[in-house]
C-alpha cells in the first residue's frame, strides 16, 4: 500500500475504485490493469516527477516532467475520463544553424527512444523557442546542430556567443555535458560552476557526458541562462 501525502493516497484510492492493482515503494506507484500499466515516480514531497502509461501494443504515453497538471493527467489515465485540453503558447522554431550533414530537429527528437528523455527534450525545445522570441543579446543562433549521428546540439540562450552546455544522444538516451572544456574563450571558467554542480562535476575537471534522467528541463534552462550570462 502506498504511503504518502493526501493527494498521492487519493490517487491510489481512485485507482483502486477503478479496478487497478497497485505496487508501491517510497517513491514509486505502479498501477496495472489487464495489459496496461501506469508508473509514477515521486519527489521526496510526493510531487509527481514523471509518469508513463504503457498500453497493450507497446504504445507509450509519457507525461512531461514540467507539466503543471500532472495529477489530473494521471487520474484521467486511471479513470478513462478525458482531460480538458489546456491552452498553451506555441512559438516558431528558434533560429538554428547546422553543420553539413547535421541533425534536423525532428531527426534529433526521433532518435531519443526513452519516453521520459523525449518529454524532457520536447519541453526543452519549447523553452528554446520561447527564448527565440526575445531580443537577442548576441550574434549567435539559439541552437547549433552537429553532424549525425554523434554530433552535439549546442545551446545558446539569447544568442550569446559561448554555450553553457550541449546535448547529445547515446543508445537512444538523451545526454548532456558542460562546455567548460574545448576551444572556448572561457574554458574552465568559474562561471560554469553552477552547471557543473548540477551535473555532479567540477568546472576545473573534465566535462563528462551524463544522462539528463532526473533533471528538470526548466531548471536546466534556467541554470544554462545564468551560466551563459556569467561566461559571455
Amino acid at each position: 500500500m502506498a504511503v504518502g501525502t493526501g493527494s498521492r493516497l487519493d490517487t491510489v484510492d481512485i485507482a483502486d475504485g477503478c479496478g487497478w492493482q497497485v505496487e508501491s515503494t517510497d517513491d514509486t506507484d505502479i498501477f496495472s490493469k489487464a495489459a496496461v500499466s501506469v508508473e509514477i515516480r515521486y519527489s521526496v514531497n510526493d510531487g509527481i516527477v514523471s509518469a508513463v502509461k504503457r498500453g497493450p501494443n507497446d504504445e507509450v504515453n509519457a507525461l512531461a516532467e514540467s507539466a503543471l497538471d500532472k495529477v489530473d493527467h494521471v487520474r484521467s489515465w486511471l479513470t478513462g475520463r478525458q482531460l480538458a485540453a489546456a491552452q498553451t503558447a506555441t512559438y516558431p522554431e528558434a533560429y538554428s544553424t547546422y553543420e553539413s550533414g547535421a541533425w534536423t530537429r525532428q531527426q534529433f527528437i526521433a532518435a531519443v527512444e526513452d519516453p521520459s528523455d523525449r518529454s524532457f527534450l520536447l519541453r526543452f525545445f519549447e523553452l528554446v523557442d520561447a527564448n527565440g522570441q526575445l531580443r537577442s543579446q548576441g550574434t549567435h543562433s539559439r541552437l547549433h546542430y552537429g553532424k549525425r549521428p554523434s554530433g552535439y546540439l549546442f545551446v545558446y540562450p539569447f544568442g550569446r556567443r559561448f554555450p553553457p552546455f550541449k546535448l547529445s544522444i547515446k543508445d537512444g538516451n538523451l545526454m548532456i555535458s558542460g562546455c567548460w572544456k574545448g576551444n572556448f574563450k572561457h574554458s574552465g571558467s568559474h562561471g560554469f560552476a553552477e552547471i557543473a554542480s548540477m551535473l555532479g562535476q567540477d568546472e576545473r575537471g573534465p566535462a563528462r557526458v551524463v544522462p539528463v534522467r532526473g533533471l528538470d528541463p526548466d531548471d536546466v534552462w534556467a541554470v544554462g541562462d545564468r551560466v551563459s550570462q556569467a561566461v559571455n
